[in-house]
C-alpha cells in the first residue's frame, strides 16, 4: 500500500434540504418574501449569471396569476403581470412548490408534463433554472476556472487513470471525488456477465411498448426494440446477487459518506434499482444514446447528491460497441445547458472498458453515451444512494408518479415539448 492510502476518505455529500419536508408555497408570498431575501444575498451574482447566459424575460403563470422574471439593474426582478414578455409558461401551485424546493427542476417539470408552454417558452424556462439556483441556493452558474483538478500530491490529476479493487484506495477515492468518475477493472467474471446478459435478453423479449417499464428505439431498417429496461433489478436474479456481492459493495465504501446500494437519482431512496441498456447498431430513433446530461437534471440535487451511478459492462465500452464520455469535474459546478452546447473549459474524457469492468460516475457529473459503430452494446446501470439524514421522510405514495415520469422520458411526447428536438439540428438557446 501507498502511504497516501492512509488519507481520510473524501466526502461528496452536497445535500442542503431534507427529503419530504417541503411545505406549500404561496406564489405572491414567495416573490415578495423568500425571493427578495435571496436576491439580497445572491442577487448580484445571479443577475450576472443571467446576463452571461443572455436570458430573455419569461412570464411564469401560477394558477392564473402571472409574474415576469427578467434581468434588472444589477439584480433580478419578478414583476407582477406579463410586462410585455413574449414567452410564457403555466403551472399549478404544486409544481411551483416543487420548483422552489428543487424537488423538480424546470426540465423535470416539462418532462413530467406539469408545465404548459410552447417549445420556445419551455426552453427559456429550463434556461432560467440554473439562475434560479444561483439566487435561491447560492450555487452560482459555472465560470471558467471555477473547478481545478489536482492529485493528492498537488500535481495535475491524470484523468486517464484506471483502478482495480483494493489497489491504492486513497488515490481511487480522491480521483472519484475530484474528477466525478472512475473506471474499475476486472470486477466480475465472464460467467457472471453471461448470466446477467441472458436475463437481460429475456427481459427485452418480454417487454412491450407502453408497458411503463421500458424505453423503445428503432433502427434505420425500421426494427423497433426496447433499448432500456427500467425495472431490471426485479427481473434479474443474477444481477441482484452481484449487487449484494462484496466486490460491488466496495464501490460504495470508497468515499466517506456511507453510500449504500440504492437509487443514485434519489427517487426510490434505499430501493435497489437497476436498468438494462441495449444499444443496437444503426439506431436512429429513441433515446438509445443520451446527450450530455446530469442524472440529477430532473431535480433533487439538494436532497440526494451525490449518488453514484454504476455501469456493469456486459459488453466492452469502445468505439465498436459505443462509448461513455464524462466532463471531468462537472459535478462540482452549476452548469447551464447553453454552456454545455457552447463548450466548457473542463476536459471531456472518453472511457474505455472491458466486459466485467465497472464505470462509476457521480449523479451530478455531466456525461453522455455514443452510438455503437459495429457491435451491440449492453450494460446494467445501478448505483449507490447516500444514507438518509434526520428529518428525511421518503413518500412511498409518490412512487407511482415517479416511475410514470421516468417511463415517459423515452416517449415521443417529451421530445415534442422542446423546439430543438422538434427541429433536428437546431441548437438549444
Amino acid at each position: 500500500m501507498n502511504s497516501s492510502d492512509d488519507v481520510a476518505r473524501p466526502s461528496v455529500d452536497t445535500r442542503t434540504r431534507p427529503v419530504g419536508a417541503s411545505s406549500p408555497v404561496d406564489p405572491a408570498a414567495f416573490w415578495d418574501g423568500e425571493w427578495r431575501d435571496a436576491l439580497a444575498r445572491n442577487g448580484a451574482r445571479a443577475a450576472a449569471d443571467a446576463e452571461r447566459l443572455d436570458l430573455p424575460p419569461l412570464a411564469i403563470v401560477i394558477d392564473g396569476d402571472a409574474w415576469t422574471l427578467r434581468r434588472g439593474e444589477q439584480t433580478l426582478e419578478a414583476v407582477p403581470g406579463r410586462e410585455a414578455a413574449t414567452l410564457q409558461v403555466s403551472l399549478d401551485r404544486d409544481a411551483f412548490a416543487d420548483l422552489v424546493h428543487e424537488k423538480r427542476t424546470a426540465l423535470g417539470l416539462v418532462i413530467g408534463a406539469r408545465v404548459n408552454g410552447d417549445p420556445e417558452s419551455n426552453e427559456a424556462f429550463c434556461a432560467w433554472d440554473p439562475v434560479l439556483r444561483s439566487a435561491l441556493d447560492a450555487r452560482g452558474v459555472y465560470r471558467p476556472g471555477d473547478v481545478m483538478m489536482r492529485a493528492l500530491d498537488g500535481s495535475p490529476l491524470d484523468l486517464d487513470q484506471r483502478f482495480r479493487l483494493g489497489d491504492h484506495p486513497a488515490e481511487a477515492s480522491h480521483f472519484l471525488a475530484v474528477a466525478g468518475f472512475l473506471l474499475v477493472q476486472n470486477v466480475f467474471t465472464d460467467e457472471e456477465m453471461d448470466a446477467v446478459d441472458a436475463e437481460l435478453a429475456l427481459a427485452v423479449d418480454a417487454a412491450r411498448p407502453d408497458d411503463g417499464e421500458s424505453w423503445w428505439a428503432a433502427t434505420r431498417t425500421g426494427e423497433r426494440y426496447p433499448c432500456r429496461i427500467l425495472e431490471f433489478a426485479r427481473k434479474s436474479e443474477s444481477l441482484r446477487a452481484l449487487l449484494a456481492d462484496p466486490r460491488f459493495l466496495a464501490i460504495g465504501e470508497l468515499l466517506g459518506d456511507g453510500h449504500r446500494p440504492g437509487d443514485p437519482f434519489g427517487e426510490h431512496f434505499a430501493d435497489v434499482t437497476a436498468e438494462g441498456l441495449v444499444k443496437r447498431v444503426g439506431s436512429v430513433e429513441g433515446l438509445v444514446c443520451l446527450p450530455w446530461h446530469k442524472d440529477c437534471e430532473r431535480g433533487g440535487h439538494s436532497m440526494f447528491c451525490s449518488g453514484l451511478t454504476v455501469g456493469i459492462c456486459l459488453t466492452p465500452v469502445d468505439e465498436a460497441h459505443g462509448g461513455l464520455d464524462v466532463v471531468a469535474g462537472s459535478h462540482r459546478a452549476n452548469i447551464a445547458r447553453a454552456q454545455v452546447d457552447g463548450g466548457l473549459d473542463l476536459p471531456r474524457v472518453t472511457l474505455r472498458a472491458d466486459r466485467g469492468d465497472l464505470t462509476v460516475h457521480m449523479s451530478c457529473a455531466l456525461h453522455r453515451s455514443t452510438h455503437p459503430a459495429s457491435r451491440e452494446r449492453r450494460v446494467a446501470y445501478t448505483g449507490f444512494a447516500l444514507p438518509p439524514r434526520p428529518g428525511d421522510r421518503h413518500a412511498e405514495d409518490a412512487q407511482p408518479r415517479l416511475r410514470s415520469e421516468r417511463a415517459a422520458i423515452g416517449g415521443p411526447s417529451t421530445r415534442q415539448r422542446f423546439a430543438s428536438e422538434v427541429e433536428p439540428g437546431r441548437p438549444r438557446r
